[in-house]
């Protein structure tokens, strides 16, 4: 090993696992420590067990602990520790300010952090640091423990590292972690400007650098960094990925098309492909190029894509909208949102056989999520299109109690109401929907329920607002001009009466 033959090292080290010389027999650290390397933990802990019961010594089951930690028996290791620690207690009970010791408790605080236990590891790591004031490694779990929890003095801890061990490569990571997760990308960056000194071929401290950079919008910078992490690994997907948004944020679409297509031919998991597909999908429309966002997303799609269902809807294809739909729903039979989708396309529809295989997708689509609100309302609409007006009211105030903060909710329950001639009710529901979000729609819908409670100069209100919130809403120029010409008020207005009617049919024109 001395001369770096780690390969004829090895192949040394795993013939003498299979002697069985009386000499080797004798020492059981030695051939622990040989069965362990050659992955035989089992038979290593075996063997320690055997020896520590004959001759239990604080170091042995320290080694103990190891092996059984790399066994994945951290319960057992921490056992073993505590052994350790009890042996090594002098008769005030009291452990000794040694190494020894102080290793201990890190090694405790480790099987602590496996367990998820992080206010113990905390404990262990202070008390490793207290018996051991000069323990970098102590200090940098410490510090790890202590971010995982959310306090910022997590930072002092992996300063205090780096300043006993300037070559901490993963305390300068952990410190630029930190930084990025605070928004403060500049000094995240110069952490891990330090770490690539240390290690200068490290792919993590170039792919973070290049997120990091991507965060801070520095693109083509980021590309840089996430080049060279390509350069060192061929298959990091997510340095793909990032690079592939960098170039797409400063429109170079050839580059960033290739990346997604690179990302497309690699193993992906769900949830990096389904953003794949939707960026890639979006690509294509900002390129005008939707008849190839909707081949793309109904050839791959595995979850709801939002290009699919924008592309579909500006080619005014339901029945293609349906298919992209039913592609999802083969790759993913529990998406919510595809259900959701699709019974929306049997909606656009507009027959009864539309609306009741809407109404299926939406039933499955709330059994899947009951909380899910999206779902809950569109159930509604559908129940209301098929005049069963109570269980759409139903649906309604589920979403409301769901979300009492979703306005369209509430509007969809005053549009309920209105239809079973609960006047006030719809009056209610449309104003707070209103003090929750500020559309044309809203406002002309307050206008008739007014209009029809009688309250003219309000509802004329109301549709003046519309018109000033969306001047291109044809409803409520066309209900404001209603008002006029029911009052027969030719002489004092026919002139905006005209002009009123005249934008209604310029809109419906255009």
């Amino acid at each position: 090993m001395e001369l770096k033959k780690y390969e004829l090292a090895s192949l040394c080290i795993h013939q003498l696992a299979e002697m069985h010389e009386e000499s080797f027999a004798s020492q059981p650290v030695q051939q622990a420590l040989i069965q362990s390397f050659c992955q035989n933990h089992n038979k290593a802990i075996e063997c320690l067990l055997e020896a520590t019961a004959t001759q239990p010594e604080p170091s042995m089951f320290i080694i103990l602990g190891k092996i059984q930690m790399k066994a994945k028996k951290t319960e057992d290791a921490e056992i073993s520790f505590k052994k350790a620690m009890k042996l090594l207690k002098t008769s005030a009970k009291t452990l000794p300010n040694t190494f020894e010791a102080a290793e201990i408790y890190y090694l405790t605080g480790l099987c602590y952090m496996e367990q998820k236990s992080l206010l113990q590891a905390c404990d262990a790591f202070s008390m490793a640091i207290r018996l051991h004031s000069s323990y970098p490694d102590a200090f940098y779990q410490r510090g790890l423990c202590r971010m995982q929890l959310g306090q910022a003095k997590c930072i002092q801890d992996f300063s205090q590292a780096l300043a006993l061990c300037p070559s901490h490569f993963q305390a300068y990571m952990s410190r630029a972690a930190y930084y990025g997760s605070k928004g403060r990308y500049s000094k995240a960056i110069l952490n891990c400007n330090e770490a690539i000194k240390i290690l200068p071929n490290s792919v993590q401290a170039y792919f973070y650098r290049g997120t990091l950079k991507c965060q801070n919008k520095a693109f083509k910078a980021a590309i840089e960094d996430l080049s060279k992490t390509i350069d060192l690994n061929k298959i990091c997907i997510l340095a793909y990925y990032n690079r592939a948004v960098s170039y797409h944020q400063i429109k170079d679409f050839r580059e960033a098309l290739k990346d997604y297509g690179i990302l497309l031919l690699l193993e992906l998991n769900k949830e990096i492909n389904f953003k794949v597909l939707i960026n890639r999908g979006l690509l294509y429309m900002e390129l005008d190029d939707y008849a190839n966002a909707c081949e793309l997303q109904a050839a791959y799609i595995q979850t709801l894509s939002v290009s699919t269902c924008q592309s579909t809807k500006l080619l005014h294809e339901p029945e293609e909208a349906v298919r992209s739909f039913d592609q999802v729903l083969k790759l993913d039979p529990v998406s919510v949102d595809a259900y959701v989708g699709r019974g929306n396309s049997y909606m656009e529809k507009g027959d009864e056989a539309g609306c009741k295989r809407a109404q299926k997708d939406f039933l499955r689509a709330v059994h899947l999520n009951p909380k899910c609100v999206k779902a809950r309302i569109c159930l509604g609409y559908n129940l209301q299109a098929l005049g069963k007006l109570q269980r759409a009211w139903s649906q309604f105030t589920v979403a409301i109690c769901i979300d009492p903060k979703c306005h369209a909710a509430y509007a969809g329950r005053a549009s309920v109401c209105l239809q079973s001639d609960e006047t006030f009710a719809a009056f209610q529901d449309t104003n707070t929907a209103l003090k929750l979000t500020t559309t044309a729609a809203l406002l002309t819908n307050r206008g008739v329920i007014n209009q029809l409670m009688g309250y003219l100069p309000y509802a004329m209100k109301d549709y003046q607002q519309a018109i000033s919130v969306d001047p291109n809403y044809a409803l409520a120029y066309f209900n404001a001009a209603n008002i006029y010409f029911n009052n027969q008020q030719f002489s004092q207005v026919t002139l905006q009466s005209v002009f009123i009617l005249s934008e209604v049919v310029f809109l419906n024109k255009y």
